[in-house]
């Protein structure tokens, strides 16, 4: 068998000088369209919400939040947050209102020992069981229920309720049932299905019970947790100086955001209504209700020890959105992660979200939880450059092959030489002439 003759690129039947610059083409006219089509696109993405930010006046210091109410409207002019910013005007929405204020003084505990931290839970709102009276399901309900839009949540187990008035009772049992208590709202007590609202004013005290209160003298509080210790000074962890120390023999008390282990002691965050507590008005064991009770009514306020919350609000009714325009565009489902963290409002009576955020001095009617010029700066920057360096390399691009590309009689497209006319052909035909007859070149 001979050996196989080798064919010269040109004459065959798509060369590769072809084939790329096709390619080439076809890539640069591509990445035109996608860059123009994100410049349009980021925009409304990136662009304007990037200007609105540099002059938005926001400083990057956080302060503090603590929401008040969640509201679940079906017209809105602004939401807290939207799943996707090209349609966030459009539909329901929730919108989240803040007590805005500035931050707490820092403490450190020394010497701490025999410390105790005891978390009380409440009701999961998400993954409780949910009694819904539409479906027939309220027809044996017995206990204490926090009904929301005829759907029910028992929270006998959790919280002790005290109430002394009560409305006329429902019946959701029956033939009629799930239609008399389709949109129960409230908090009820039942028996086998019979309901009555309670009215305010009524106490309910969480279930958490044989919290340590035996030798303890510092007692933070933060959120649904109690941190309890014997400490021989506290100090403020700016200024180091000494706000109260064992020998005054009382309790500190404080409502904190954060607690945590340093290499100085335990520091306490952002602290608020310090106060101290006489020894003999605790026992053994408490409850978190009492506890809660006996900082905010018994206890002395401290100024030294923490700054009350009235002295450090700036609005009592701000709104909250996620950053300034109110919603993101990532579809990962932000959104009710946002809500469900940001928008515990103390109805369910669990504790309030507490938590930073950032507003600008001659706005504070409006909060962002999220904001940072940097992030800005960097989303824009490669927002902008990254699209519009593409857009300008495959223009140039595609300048050039329109310069420098010619496509002969055979269709075939090859680079030219600089100042070349002539037909770039193989003179295979007689006379000089090439198979296709002709001597010409056309130019892309």
């Amino acid at each position: 068998m001979g050996k196989k003759k080798k064919v010269n690129p040109e004459d065959l039947i798509i060369p590769p000088q072809d084939q790329k610059i096709c390619c080439t083409v076809f890539i640069c006219q591509m990445v035109l369209i996608l860059s123009t089509v994100s410049i349009v696109y980021l925009t409304v993405a990136i662009y304007v919400p990037s200007s609105k930010a540099f002059s938005s006046g926001i400083s990057e210091t956080p302060v503090m939040c603590t929401t008040t109410r969640l509201v679940n409207t079906e017209v809105c002019d602004w939401g807290s947050c939207g799943e996707w910013c090209l349609s966030k005007t459009s539909g329901a929405c929730q919108q989240i209102f803040v007590n805005l204020r500035r931050n707490g003084s820092n403490i450190i505990l020394n010497n701490c020992t025999s410390s105790a931290n005891k978390t009380c839970y409440g009701i999961d709102q998400e993954n409780a069981k949910k009694a819904r009276c539409i479906l027939d399901e309220c027809k044996n309900l017995t206990g204490t229920f926090n009904c929301s839009a005829g759907s029910c949540i028992n929270i006998t187990d959790a919280f002790d309720c005290a109430f002394h008035n009560l409305e006329s009772p429902l019946k959701c049992s029956g033939r009629r049932g799930k239609i008399t208590c389709i949109d129960i709202q409230g908090l009820f007590t039942c028996n086998r299905g019979s309901c009555s609202r309670i009215k305010s004013p009524y106490n309910c005290d969480r279930r958490c019970l044989d919290i340590p209160t035996r030798n303890k003298n510092a007692i933070i509080l933060s959120g649904d947790k109690v941190y309890l210790s014997n400490c021989a000074s506290a100090s403020d962890s700016n200024s180091s100086k000494e706000i109260w120390n064992e020998s005054q023999e009382n309790i500190l008390m404080a409502s904190c955001y954060r607690i945590q282990n340093t290499s100085l002691g335990i520091e306490a965050i952002d602290c608020i209504n310090g106060s101290t507590l006489e020894k003999n008005a605790l026992t053994d064991l408490t409850n978190f209700t009492h506890l809660s009770n006996l900082h905010l009514f018994s206890s002395k306020p401290n100024r030294d020890i923490a700054p009350p919350d009235y002295d450090l609000t700036i609005s009592n009714h701000s709104k909250l959105m996620i950053n300034l325009e109110g919603c993101v565009n990532t579809l990962m489902d932000e959104c009710n992660k946002f809500i469900k963290e940001y928008g515990k409002d103390g109805t369910d009576h669990n504790a309030r979200a507490r938590f930073p955020c950032f507003y600008a001095e001659n706005d504070p009617e409006t909060v962002v939880a999220r904001f940072s010029l940097a992030v800005v700066e960097k989303h824009f920057v490669i927002g902008f450059f990254l699209p519009v360096s593409l857009m300008i390399v495959s223009c140039f691009t595609i300048f050039i092959c329109q310069r420098t590309v010619v496509v002969g009689d055979d269709a075939k497209m090859r680079f030219k030489a600089c100042g070349e006319t002539e037909s770039i052909l193989p003179n295979d035909g007689p006379n000089g002439t090439n198979d296709a007859g002709g001597i010409s070149a056309m130019a892309l």
